[in-house]
């Protein structure tokens, strides 16, 4: 009984200290606060800035729609403004970027020209800045600037339209855009500027090139009747209204290089590789077809190649795409050049040449050579 009622109080204070405890403030409830709070404030900014993205992308589709809609609205009423509001509009078309290019290509084929003139200015100054864009930008950009101008090319019949060299001049330059930002050759938009670009206006003859026309048809058919070759005949061509080609003249007006002509002594070239050189009048004769006489037909006369000397180096380069390089006779005439370089290399070349006529050209070049580097060069391969 002692034991037992001593120990009720040490069990009794026992169970005070456990309610003091749970009475006690706990030291670490001020730091668990602070992370709950943090945690809290971590979900409401979440929230907020996914709000604020989505509001954003609202917003930001909104104005591209509305952007869209505005631009759609202007082309459609195009037609309807006067010319002072087109061109106002054509400046809110080059401000709307990509967008706005089929707007300012439509208006190309304008009826008013100063449109249709601003406009392809318009496009090319934009041709212009797109170089500066990244390369996906700058193909997307230039692919549907070509795919628009092929599309609006087709709405002019008239060739002879004024519009219609905006619309060339357009097909080149997005032709070759094109083919910088990796076009295919058989792509149809490509296809399409080449058919445009291809097509050539014919000027209209004017009246003293009719009359003349019209005095040698009467001529022609008094003389030799018509013609009977289809298609070939000037008289033909020039019903059509068309440039005489050089390929389907007859034999009297294959030499002619100019149709209509202006004067009764035609310019005549001799074809080289990539030019075309004038000759001398004094060799060519000109005279009317006639039948052939066997006693009135002169000799062949072989004529000699003529050459130049070069004033320099660069004419030298230019010469060597048209004339025959490997010709003595080339580089016995760069002799006379006035370039001291033009002079060396002639040297040297006739120099390891050592033929007869080289060596000969060498000795009479020897006494006019001014140059005391060239006049050892020639004596060093005359000594030889």
């Amino acid at each position: 009984m002692i034991a037992a009622s001593r120990s009720i109080p040490f069990f009794r204070r026992t169970i005070m200290d456990d309610d003091e405890l749970e009475r006690t403030p706990n030291p670490f409830s001020a730091f668990a606060e602070s992370r709950n709070q943090t945690r809290r404030h971590f979900a409401s900014t979440a929230k907020y800035l996914i709000g604020a993205f989505v509001l954003f992308g609202i917003v930001t589709a909104g104005q591209v729609y509305l952007q869209r809609a505005r631009l759609a609205e202007i082309i459609s009423g195009f037609s309807q403004l006067s010319t002072a509001e087109k061109l106002d509009q054509l400046q809110r078309l080059q401000a709307s970027g990509v967008d706005g290019i089929p707007g300012i290509v439509a208006a190309v084929v304008d009826e008013k020209p100063e449109v249709s003139a601003r406009s392809a200015e318009l496009l090319q100054d934009l041709s212009r800045q797109w170089v500066t864009l990244p390369a996906d930008q700058l193909a997307q950009r230039r692919f549907i600037f070509a795919d628009q101008l092929a599309a609006v090319s087709g709405k002019l019949t008239d060739f002879r339209d004024p519009r219609w060299i905006h619309v060339q001049d357009l097909a080149r330059l997005a032709a070759r855009d094109l083919i910088d930002s990796g076009c295919a050759e058989n792509d149809a938009t490509y296809r399409r500027l080449m058919q445009v670009i291809a097509i050539e206006i014919a000027p209209p003859l004017n009246p003293s090139a009719q009359d003349a026309l019209a005095q040698e048809k009467s001529a022609t058919d008094m003389s030799a009747g018509e013609t009977t070759a289809a298609g070939s005949s000037r008289d033909s061509i020039a019903a059509a209204d068309q440039p005489l080609p050089i390929d389907l003249a007859d034999n009297a007006a294959a030499g002619w290089t100019d149709w209509p002509p202006t004067s009764t002594t035609p310019t005549l070239y001799r074809r080289t590789v990539a030019t075309l050189d004038p000759m001398d009048r004094s060799e060519v004769m000109l005279q009317q077809a006639a039948e052939s006489n066997a006693t009135a037909i002169p000799e062949a006369r072989l004529l000699k190649p003529r050459f130049k000397p070069a004033a320099t180096l660069v004419d030298q380069s230019k010469q060597r795409l048209t004339n025959d390089t490997e010709s003595t006779s080339y580089w016995i005439t760069q002799l006379g050049s006035p370039s001291p370089f033009v002079r060396k290399g002639a040297v040297t070349e006739l120099g390891k040449r050592g033929d007869a006529a080289s060596l000969a050209a060498l000795r009479g070049h020897f006494q006019r050579e001014t140059d005391p580097k060239i006049r050892q060069l020639i004596n060093s391969h005359l000594e030889r």
